[in-house]
């Protein structure tokens, strides 16, 4: 395993356990970082399902896809939660899952400023 891999990884599971107490879960879905530029028939960066989250890497930055992963555990909060998933642009839920995950990407900074100064290629999903 290559070191940027190593330091992506940390860095993933140290969100996770950012999601998990910002979002107060007990549990965690079936999460896949899937090796393409699109999920959900091409349209979308991350997708939450019955069978988890499917979060696309290709070509992305690994703050980008955090916060897109930040952004489908609110969606998995919410179905938890009971509330009517909407994904329309601009809806309740969407906003709210933008909104939550920004506040999470603000604290997981604080915590971790090293992660937002990685510009070099070895740490973009390639």
């Amino acid at each position: 395993m290559k070191l940027a891999e190593v330091l992506l990884e940390n860095m993933m599971d140290n969100l996770i356990d950012l999601c998990k107490q910002e979002l107060q879960l007990n549990d965690m879905p079936n999460i896949q970082l899937v090796d393409e530029p699109a999920v959900g028939g091409g349209s979308s960066f991350g997708e939450f399902t019955d069978n988890g989250i499917q979060v696309a890497t290709k070509n992305r930055h690994p703050i980008d896809v955090m916060r897109t992963l930040a952004h489908e555990l609110v969606h998995y909060k919410q179905r938890l939660d009971g509330e009517e998933m909407d994904g329309a642009d601009g809806s309740d839920t969407e906003n709210q899952a933008n909104a939550t995950a920004g506040l999470i990407m603000r604290r997981f900074g604080k915590a971790y400023p090293e992660c937002f100064t990685l510009q070099s290629s070895p740490f973009i999903f390639q």
